[in-house]
């Protein structure tokens, strides 16, 4: 397994001379949901929607930075190549349940179940055949031992976000496409342990 400065120092070769493309691509694809929910704030139907979408999205981006993780040159248009089939809304569905009820029985559960799941996009991504309880099942068996350092991943995120927003955001256009190629990246290392 591949340490988090690893993964993360992994990233600079390979988003050498595309930073602002894969910022934009991860940017766009991010705020689709909330684009189609401000269109009518009050209505249900469109954040039910926009629900779906974000399902869709999440599977696409997982897919996108694996492909970029294994150094493939990709396009905006591999995070929407997915736009088929009910699983990734299933999956977004009972992600978002299982963790809000973990952080109703305390913050501690919530954030364990966050990062016990937190493999299902990429598992969904990389294998569109995968059941939904199945990848459910995989992201727990991987992350069995491997919690802590996911964590530890997520605070160095936090912590370099935060201190991007004294940049006015532009530190965002490195850290956003580093962080987020590094989780594929933690994925690509976990799969290769088994």
């Amino acid at each position: 397994m591949l340490s988090n400065r690893d993964l993360v120092d992994k990233t600079k070769t390979l988003l050498k001379n595309s930073y602002l493309k894969v910022f934009a691509s991860l940017f766009l694809a991010s705020i689709i949901p909330q684009i189609i929910t401000a269109i009518s704030p009050q209505n249900v139907a469109l954040h039910v929607v926009s629900l779906f979408v974000s399902g869709y999205i999440q599977v696409g981006i997982a897919l996108y930075c694996l492909e970029l993780y294994k150094g493939k040159d990709v396009g905006l248009e591999k995070i929407f190549s997915g736009f088929k089939g009910y699983k990734p809304v299933v999956i977004l569905l009972l992600y978002v349940v299982v963790i809000f009820l973990g952080f109703i029985l305390l913050i501690v559960p919530g954030i364990i179940l966050a990062l016990m799941y937190s493999q299902v996009f990429f598992i969904l991504a990389e294998d569109p055949d995968v059941g939904v309880i199945e990848a459910f099942n995989l992201s727990h068996k991987m992350m069995k031992n491997n919690k802590m350092q996911l964590f530890m991943l997520n605070l160095e995120a936090l912590f370099y976000f935060f201190i991007g927003v004294f940049t006015l955001f532009i530190w965002w256009i490195w850290l956003i496409p580093r962080y987020s190629v590094a989780y594929a990246g933690f994925y690509d290392s976990l799969k290769s342990q088994d």
